[in-house]
């Protein structure tokens, strides 16, 4: 107990002695940090630029582009034991994209933090901003242009539309790329000459409105692998002919003097049929229906496959008739024949008022009594009543060089037979 007692009054005697060593202690420390442990400044570079696109962008097809390697470089502040030794990649760049809404160009800020802990203070950045190129990213579509220009053809050869396959390709990429672009060629890889269909595979060229050919890795092709089909036909021209129809018995078809425009046309085939067709028949034409300094008109059709090479899709035939005429004569000399054994028939048409066309003085020489008309009622009356028939129309002797033109009817007149049962 004496002592504790003796401990406290020597203490309280040397307080004043305690407290000043202890202030003195404090100040030495703090001085001693401070020379050892002082605050300083540091500059670091190259520190690298992480770009993210925001969920807005994402959304809206919003891309970045031509984002180069780009760094920044700060000075910083802090104590000399947090600072010494840290580098560039304990830091990282990030610009602000919350203002970004549509495609363009935009300067935005930069913010540089410690990836670890807050040991520094960042007091000066360089740059602090980024200006960023910002494009809409879209896909379109666009038709392929098939092209051989390495191949030669013997003669005698012709080469149809050179097709792609697909015909059409699908690219992604910046709009104001894709806005460029104004033809996509596909070019066969055949070289040489070519005497029958192929297809090959191709390379693929991508040019501009400018004809300027546009080459950027960034450009998402839906495919490479488009086939170029080169159709390899042969050509023959071939002289055109044509039949009549409904010439009239006795009539002297070569007496009627024409000709075809064109003469011929170059038609090309996909196989070698055509070597064994050496003239091309368009077709008939109804003798009745030829008319004075009037041309008659013939589609030209080919088969499946053919190509007319000429263009011409009629053919004209030009009547040698300028000293040919036209005559009414009006033909009594009407008669029925096959009329059903069921029906009694009679005749209500007693005159017919025909057209007949041919040399103006052969036609002079000519009579109603001249022709005859005759009316088939085999398979025609189906009811008891007046009703309407075609005829044909003949002419006597033979060799003659006039024809009657047009269609004519007759009127008739059936009443069923009705037989009594027994």
């Amino acid at each position: 107990m004496n002592l504790i007692k003796k401990l406290f009054n020597n203490l309280k005697e040397n307080l004043k002695g305690i407290l000043l060593a202890f202030g003195i202690s404090i100040f030495a420390w703090f001085f001693v940090s401070i020379q050892i442990f002082p605050t300083v400044q540091e500059s670091i570079n190259g520190i690298g630029i992480k770009i993210t696109p925001t969920e807005y962008m994402q959304q809206n097809n919003l891309q970045i582009i031509d984002t180069e390697e780009a760094t920044v470089d700060i000075r910083i502040e802090g104590k000399r034991y947090d600072i010494t030794g840290l580098s560039e990649d304990e830091f990282e760049a990030v610009p602000d994209l919350s203002s970004i809404k549509s495609a363009g160009t935009f300067t935005v800020p930069l913010t540089v933090t410690q990836k670890l802990g807050e040991d520094c203070v960042i007091i000066q950045t360089e740059p602090d901003t980024i200006t960023l190129q910002i494009e809409e990213i879209v896909t379109r579509e666009y038709n392929i242009t098939a092209t051989a220009p390495s191949i030669s053809l013997p003669e005698g050869y012709y080469v149809d539309e050179i097709t792609a396959n697909p015909p059409t390709i699908s690219i992604t990429g910046s709009a104001s790329v894709l806005d460029k672009i104004s033809k996509i060629e596909a070019r066969s890889s055949f070289y040489g000459a070519i005497s029958e269909s192929h297809e090959t595979q191709s390379e693929l060229f991508i040019y501009g409105s400018n004809g300027a050919r546009i080459v950027n890795d960034d450009l998402i092709l839906s495919t490479n692998a488009v086939s170029v089909y080169i159709p390899i036909y042969k050509q023959k021209e071939l002289p055109l002919k044509f039949a009549f129809a409904n010439v009239p018995t006795g009539f002297d078809l070569s007496s009627l003097q024409y000709e075809i425009l064109p003469k011929s046309i170059t038609v090309a085939a996909p196989d070698d049929s055509i070597d064994y067709i050496s003239e091309l028949d368009i077709g008939t034409v109804d003798i009745s229906d030829i008319k004075l300094n009037q041309p008659v008109y013939i589609p030209i059709a080919l088969p499946e496959g053919y190509k007319n090479l000429s263009g011409n899709n009629n053919a004209r035939i030009v009547w040698n008739i300028s000293d040919y005429g036209k005559l009414d004569f009006s033909v009594s000399n009407i008669n029925i024949k096959n009329a059903p054994e069921n029906f009694n028939v009679d005749l209500i048409t007693e005159e017919v008022v025909i057209s007949v066309m041919g040399p103006s003085e052969e036609l002079s020489e000519l009579s109603g009594t001249d022709f005859f008309i005759e009316a088939d009622l085999f398979g025609k009356i189906q009811h008891n009543g007046s009703q309407d028939v075609s005829v044909t129309i003949r002419s006597k002797g033979t060799n003659h060089k006039y024809w009657v033109t047009g269609n004519y009817k007759v009127t008739i007149y059936a009443e069923e037979i009705i037989t009594e049962e027994e």
